[in-house]
């Protein structure tokens, strides 16, 4: 099976840096964005997306309209023919970004689950609603065990994808994936970004206020005045939620860049959590070593 260079680690851990420094060193180089916030048009500040003559180099950057869903299913067989088509074009395909669950999809193997029923989706956001994310949390305990024991109890969207997949089929999402999943066409070799975590904290704050200064406060009304909902995922997350709450005058500016800051740190824990679960298990090294180990094992392929 093909050896698949996969850059990954935390929010702001520096990822885009050593792709775009792999980029110029190699130049025949595809860079395939493992994010599931930078496929949607028109959120550029919020999700730190490259800046333009790097995006360029980028796939799977500004494929989705906010309005859309993506899924890591989605991610996986658009991800696989990108890179089919890099390798069959002479080039070497670059995976770069901190989606874990995108990162299992591609190189664990996924299922392939059945489409979205909108009418019982909206079913389910209704019940939500009206009774908590705990009771359909605890309807899930009782169909899927399984799949309830690795999402959050407040985790709204695949709790309720869960429970969407298992009134569609009558199987649990859990038992779908063992008899239907999909074997990957690639291994990864996984560099994951190591920094110290003062560090890490240090550039994630100062990440957000170049977002702030940017104009991520513009953004999001802009976004909110296209009409797009408050409430679809893709604004449903830090950065974007908490400006959102600024305009609707539920919070001052200085409280939601303080709220974005501290849920990122948070954010970052998990993703290292998580990332040390892929398989095989990512070589955590120092920046600049990312950039020596990913130089080296290019110029081997």
């Amino acid at each position: 099976m093909q050896k698949v260079l996969a850059i990954i680690g935390p929010t702001a851990s520096g990822k885009t840096s050593i792709a775009a420094r792999i980029l110029e060193n190699r130049g025949n180089v595809v860079l395939i964005s493992c994010d599931s916030r930078k496929v949607y048009r028109h959120m550029d500040i919020g999700t730190a997306k490259p800046p333009p003559e790097l995006r360029e180099h980028y796939r799977l950057v500004d494929i989705r309209d906010p309005s859309e869903t993506y899924s890591a299913q989605d991610f996986a067989r658009d991800a696989e023919r990108e890179i089919k088509t890099a390798l069959r074009s002479g080039l070497f395909p670059v995976v770069v970004g901190g989606t874990t669950l995108y990162y299992k999809a591609l190189f664990e193997g996924f299922f392939s689950a059945p489409p979205v029923d909108l009418s019982l989706r909206r079913k389910l956001l209704e019940r939500m609603e009206r009774e908590g994310i705990e009771k359909l949390y605890e309807e899930l305990q009782e169909v899927d065990p399984v799949t309830a024991g690795k999402v959050h109890k407040r985790d709204w969207i695949r709790i309720t994808r869960a429970l969407e997949v298992y009134h569609q089929t009558g199987k649990p999402i859990s038992v779908l994936r063992k008899e239907a999943k999909i074997i990957p066409a690639f291994e990864p070799l996984y560099l994951g970004v190591l920094r110290d975590r003062k560090d890490l904290y240090r550039r994630i704050e100062e990440r957000v206020d170049r977002m702030i200064e940017a104009g991520l406060v513009e953004e999001t009304k802009w976004l909110l005045e296209q009409g797009y909902s408050p409430d679809l995922p893709a604004l449903n997350t830090i950065g974007y939620r908490e400006i959102i709450e600024y305009l609707q005058g539920k919070i001052e500016l200085g409280e939601a860049v303080r709220l974005i800051k501290k849920r990122t740190k948070i954010f970052s824990r998990k993703q290292l959590y998580f990332m040390r679960n892929l398989k095989p298990q990512p070589q955590w090294l120092p920046p600049d070593e990312v950039l020596k180990r990913a130089l080296a094992f290019l110029s081997s392929t």
